[in-house]
This record gives structure tokens, C-alpha cells and sequence, in this order.
């Protein structure tokens, strides 16, 4: 795939810091890495990050569908748009939309970056499954789940990120699981106040967890048990990911993999607190996120994919 001129991305650049903006407020993590992109691809990375970001909002902040509905109609009027002879698309774009610089940011990575559509509707997909919230009954219903929340997002970036995006789906896909699960492993007390268990009934079953046990907030045997179990799920997930590097953008690995390793941090620093995720979110520190970044230009020095 040839990329097409991206100089037209500094016409919008309000709207890309605006995007910037969103990341750093709600994921330091992926900004960190991110940021190490080319200066464009880091902008389209933002503007996919704040829409994923506004769909989330509409779910656990507002709980408002039709939210949602209004998300997917837009994108289906891109869609469309990106099919006609609009010659400035992105001022054909609704002004009165109060999120109106994402919208233009994403409109304008879609011309750039040939973006697919059909991973951005798979999130709202999932977006909406957490409106009407079902505790997963197995870990098969978790990664189901998993892939329409984060799974998809590995798909929305990878046209950015790789001149070789059909080829490694399979292990964008599983990275964006990892971090999900990464996710409800951190969050399990800000989801229990939220109503929502994602841990599979099955798993909890399988170490004498209930409910309520979870929601007492006890880091006992049986807990750390099943919370590694979980782990190392994820870590395995992150390694399987793993093989896509090649295929990555030389100019995009150093940030993709530390993104990874920034993020798979979280679990090494919940195990450091003696698994309190009960209380405040876990976070990885400034200085550890700078070591994970050398460490990242150390494996893609030796081509080693472990660490």
C-alpha cells in the first residue's frame, strides 16, 4: 500500500493536538509509546485513541445508547463520503457536532491510512454489550468480548502501523486481548463498583471466588491464585503477539512493542503491591516507562521478541 501525502494533516493540526489531548489525560501509557511514532502516524494514532475514548465515555460515564447510535451513524457517513468526490472532505464533516476536531482527525486518517471500517463498528459492537452487562460465563465469552472492546482497536491501528496489515491480524488481535485483560486484572474494584465482573463465572468457580468474597476486597490465597491464573494468560497473549514485529513499519516497532511492554508493566506492578487492585488504579512509574522504552531499542537491536 502506498500512503499518500500526509502533508495536509498540518492544515488540521488543532484537531490532531485536540485528539493528543484526549490521550494524555486518560492513557499516559500509550502516549508515551505512541508519541515515539513519525509525527503523522503518532496524529492518526490520537485521533483512532479519541474516538475509542468517546464511544468508552458514552457507555460508563453518560450509559446513553443512543450515544452510541449517533457514533455509528457518522461512520457510516464517512463511509460514504470516502466513496463520493468530496474534494475537502474533511470540512463536508457535521460542524455541529461538539467532538468535531476528532471527527476531522478521523476522516483525514481514513484518506491517509486507508483505515478499515469494519474493526471501528466492532467497537461500538462492544460498547454496547457492556450497556446491557453480562459477567462472562467462560473464558471463550471473555475473549469474544475482549476482541470487540481492544481486539478491534489492534485491527483500527494496524494500517498505520505495518505496509503488511492483512498478514498479522491475528496477532494485532491478540495483543489488543492482552491488554483488555491486563485492563479488567487492574480494575476489578473499579468495575465492582460499576456493577460489572468480567472475570469469567467459570474461573471464579474454579477457585471458590463468589461475588461477594470479590467484593470484600481480600487479597487471600485463593484470589492470587486466580488472579494469576488470568495473568498469565495475558502474558501469553503478549508473547504470541509478539511475531507481528517484523511485519511492523521499521519506523513504528520501537513504539508498538513499547507500548506492549509499558503495558504488560501493570501486571509486574500489581504483583509489587501485593495484588491491591481494590482501590486506587495501578500505574506504571515515568521512570519505569523510560527503562521499558530502552528496553524496547535493546530487543529490536537483537531481534529478540521476549523480555
Amino acid at each position: 500500500m502506498t500512503v499518500k501525502s500526509l502533508s495536509v494533516f498540518d492544515e488540521y493540526d488543532n484537531d490532531f493536538l485536540y485528539c493528543e489531548a484526549i490521550i494524555k489525560k486518560h492513557s499516559k501509557n500509550f502516549h508515551t509509546a505512541f508519541s515515539q511514532l513519525p509525527k503523522d502516524k503518532a496524529r492518526a494514532v490520537y485521533a483512532v485513541y479519541a474516538f475509542c475514548r468517546r464511544a468508552d465515555d458514552a457507555v460508563d460515564e453518560k450509559h446513553d445508547p443512543l450515544l452510541i447510535e449517533a457514533m455509528k451513524k457518522r461512520l457510516e457517513e464517512i463511509q460514504e463520503l470516502l466513496t463520493g468526490d468530496a474534494i475537502d472532505l474533511p470540512q463536508a464533516i457535521k460542524e455541529e457536532d461538539p467532538d468535531e476536531a476528532i471527527w476531522r482527525a478521523l476522516t483525514l486518517s481514513f484518506q491517509q491510512f486507508d483505515l478499515q471500517f469494519q474493526p471501528f463498528f466492532d467497537l461500538l459492537v462492544g460498547q454496547k454489550q457492556d450497556l446491557d452487562f453480562q459477567q462472562p460465563t467462560s473464558e471463550k465469552e471473555l475473549s469474544d468480548y475482549s476482541y470487540y472492546v481492544a481486539g478491534s482497536v489492534g485491527l483500527m491501528l494496524l494500517p498505520i502501523l505495518s505496509q503488511t496489515a492483512a498478514a498479522i491480524q491475528e496477532p494485532a488481535i491478540k495483543l489488543g486481548e492482552a491488554m483488555q485483560r491486563t485492563n479488567i486484572l487492574r480494575d476489578i474494584g473499579e468495575d465492582l463498583r460499576m456493577g460489572r465482573i468480567y472475570l469469567p463465572q467459570t474461573v471464579l468457580a474454579q477457585f471458590n471466588l463468589s461475588r461477594e468474597a470479590l467484593a470484600a476486597g481480600n487479597q487471600n490465597q485463593q484470589f492470587i491464585e486466580m488472579w494469576e491464573h488470568e495473568a498469565q494468560l495475558a502474558e501469553t497473549l503478549y508473547q504470541e503477539s509478539f511475531v507481528m514485529m517484523p511485519q511492523i513499519d521499521e519506523d513504528c516497532r520501537e513504539a508498538l512493542l513499547a507500548a506492549a511492554l509499558i503495558y504488560r508493566e501493570i501486571l509486574t506492578v500489581i504483583r509489587k503491591n501485593n495484588y491491591q487492585v481494590f482501590a486506587e488504579k495501578t500505574a506504571v512509574p515515568k521512570q519505569r516507562k523510560i527503562q521499558l522504552l530502552f528496553t524496547a531499542k535493546k530487543m529490536l537491536r537483537q531481534e529478540r521478541w521476549e523480555g
